[in-house]
């Protein structure tokens, strides 16, 4: 038997949550207008009975009025085995996060950030944070989004128009033999 001659990673079909009925977007994230100072959970996605070892991770935010440059968008992706039980008083739905306004209480319960986007003070601007691997720790994921930017998310006038969103793209690695 032959050993591998190298390993490659492939990106796997992206999971891409936003505003229902925008460019690419597979899962409910409705980020337009988000005010400073709230947070908003997306629509649970299944990863799979198989789901892959590690994903990089992408939060994309479109500022309206200018930001406090420093200022940031938190992203929570906590897991649960089971579509009946969240974590952090997440639900597994579309919509404000957290239910009875204890942002701060809850929040324990979900963990750390695994994206901290830190602003620019440019307004009516796509600002992107660098991709971070992620290894999910249960089947199903749910994306919490805090905004913490001093302003609220860019107000768009079209669904099709709001570029905000998370990306999460699987990564696989292949073992590779020379032909």
């Amino acid at each position: 038997m032959a050993l591998p001659d190298y390993f490659k990673i492939e990106p796997g079909t992206a999971i891409i949550w936003g505003e229902a009925g925008a460019s690419g977007v597979t899962h409910t994230l409705s980020l337009d207008a988000l005010a400073d100072g709230v947070a908003r959970m997306g629509a649970v996605a299944d990863l799979g009975a198989v789901w892959d070892e590690e994903y990089a991770v992408m939060l994309v935010i479109e500022t309206g009025t200018a930001p406090v440059a420093g200022a940031r968008v938190d992203l929570y992706l906590p897991c649960t085995h089971s579509a009946s039980y969240y974590p952090g008083g997440v639900t597994g739905s579309d919509g404000t996060w957290p239910g009875d306004s204890n942002e701060d209480e809850w929040a324990m319960q979900l963990g750390a950030p695994v994206v901290s986007l830190i602003a620019t003070a440019d307004g009516n601007v796509v600002q992107v944070q660098a991709p971070v691997i992620w290894r999910p720790t249960a089947r199903y994921v749910v994306p919490v989004v805090d905004n913490n930017l001093g302003q609220a998310i860019r107000d768009e006038t079209t669904a099709t128009d709001n570029d905000s969103r998370v990306i999460l793209t699987p990564r696989r690695l292949l073992v590779q033999d020379a032909a």
